[in-house]
């Protein structure tokens, strides 16, 4: 029987493409145990539960007393909540190795899933009371179970002490690691977990994991640059750790750093290479940074790409709507807009878009019925009333624009909503009520006073509204 023995410069890829082939003509070669053990992980990670349970079976046909890969079995079946056959791989594993704490860890979390927490917990106590203090990693390993049994109860705040513990114990503890921030989040312990993190980072620099989740709280936190430094650390520890890539571009999108962002996201598209079609959202997200850096032609291009792999994402389409209203290409952008109010008919941003389009091609009939709906979708957010308020404002109607600002102020709340009702009085020569409502402006938020210079230009050398203005900007 051949023997195949894989080192590190051989590829995953290359040992799942071998097996599969192997696997499609029924004679799969000898493999050692930890390159199964490779095997059954990829397949987990791809949530392929049959194809890994597949590769678990093979594999105790060649290594018929592991009782890792028993383990490995037990845990699978109990994914796919199979609890007699998975409880039956553990008796399995207890008969070739009755003493292995690990075996007896596993049987605790198996039967925690299933519901038999006293039970589960027994197990855990015992194997507490037999370890030494000194035996540190078996007692990582032992809190973490005993974490993962609570998580399976909703206990969040015990499950939160547990983990924890482990991680006392053992700093480096992926598993806990990666758990922990379910029973952060649910247990609202944020605080708390900052300086925990910081205590890991402490004891290992180049935890990458505890850097993550550091981003993650100081995220909960609106510590955004923090949390950016955070997951920077993560990712140059680990250049293959995805995840820190993908939040760390969301907040640099955030904080409109949007040139960072795209290289994080360049990162991520660089690491998904293996995949015979990227992910279309990412696409979509490096259109994004592409449109807000005004880099046009590329956004629409890496849009169109994201389309061939997803046509029903509704706001790729918005996004190109808004790219061709960019070049001033009205028609184009309202096809666009019109595509993606098919696939999402309740989004008042792509009816306040199509108005505005349609106000550009001086079609007011069609363009009042495009604000209409988007402030009759969101009557509560005061820029579609604006938008709406200023289109009938730049077409002469300032009197129903007065009536629609009446409006707005029963449903929304913003001094922009003000400042277009002082454009608006100004518009119809009611400069006595106009100066009121400027004065009720300027006192709730006097730096957004070019608000009004936008709506009536003529007034920037206007006596009166300069004189005002300086009054208002010494009492600031």
């Amino acid at each position: 029987m051949q023997q195949h023995n894989y080192d590190k410069q051989h590829t995953l890829n290359d040992l799942i493409f071998e097996y599969e082939a192997m696997s499609q003509k029924g004679t799969v070669g000898f493999y050692e145990e930890t390159v199964f053990s490779q095997i059954i992980a990829y397949y987990k990670s791809e949530s392929s539960i049959d194809l890994a349970l597949e590769a678990v079976d093979k594999a105790l046909s060649q290594h018929f007393y592991s009782t890792t890969l028993y383990c490995r079995k037990a845990e699978l079946l109990a994914i796919q909540k199979q609890e007699t056959a998975a409880l039956n791989a553990i008796q399995q594993a207890e008969v070739l190795s009755p003493s292995d704490y690990a075996v007896k860890l596993i049987k605790a979390e198996v039967l925690g899933l299933f519901g038999e927490h006293t039970y589960a917990l027994s197990i855990i106590s015992e194997l507490k009371v037999a370890c030494h203090v000194e035996q540190k990693k078996q007692l990582a390993d032992i809190f973490y179970s005993e974490g993962v049994v609570y998580e399976y109860m909703q206990q969040y705040d015990s499950m939160y002490l547990a983990l924890k513990q482990a991680l006392q114990f053992n700093p480096v503890h992926e598993e806990a690691l990666d758990r922990i921030w379910l029973c952060i989040e649910m247990s609202r312990r944020f605080d708390e977990s900052i300086q925990l993190y910081n205590q890991i980072i402490d004891h290992d620099p180049y935890s990458y994991k505890a850097w993550y989740n550091l981003g993650h709280a100081y995220t909960y936190f609106g510590n955004y640059q923090d949390a950016i430094e955070a997951y920077e650390y993560a990712f140059i520890i680990n250049n293959e750790f995805e995840w820190a890539y993908r939040h760390c571009a969301e907040l640099c999108m955030e904080t409109k750093n949007y040139k960072k962002a795209l290289e994080c996201y360049k990162e991520v598209l660089a690491l998904e290479q293996i995949k015979l079609l990227p992910d279309a959202e990412l696409l979509f997200k490096v259109g994004q940074c592409y449109q807000f850096l005004g880099e046009i032609s590329f956004a629409q291009d890496i849009y169109i790409n994201s389309l061939k792999i997803d046509d029903t994402n509704d706001e790729v389409y918005f996004h190109l709507g808004l790219c061709s209203a960019a070049s001033e290409k009205w028609r184009e952008a309202i096809n666009h807009y019109q595509t993606a109010i098919k696939i999402e008919e309740s989004r008042e941003e792509y009816f306040a878009a199509m108005g505005e389009a349609y106000a550009q091609l001086k079609d007011n009939k069609k363009a009042f019925q495009y604000f209409d709906i988007a402030v009759e979708l969101a009557p509560e957010q005061a820029v579609y009333w604006i938008q709406f308020a200023s289109f009938l404002i730049k077409k002469g109607d300032y009197e129903e624009a007065l009536n629609l600002l009446e409006e707005a102020d029963e449903n929304a709340v913003g001094t922009e909503l003000l400042f277009c009702k002082t454009a608006c009085l100004f518009k119809m020569n009611e400069s006595t009520a106009a100066m009121n409502v400027l004065a009720e402006a300027l006192t709730e938020d006097f730096k957004m006073y070019p608000l009004l210079f936008t709506y009536v230009p003529e007034l920037v050398e206007d006596r009166k509204i300069n004189a005002i203005l300086d009054f208002y900007r010494y009492e600031a």
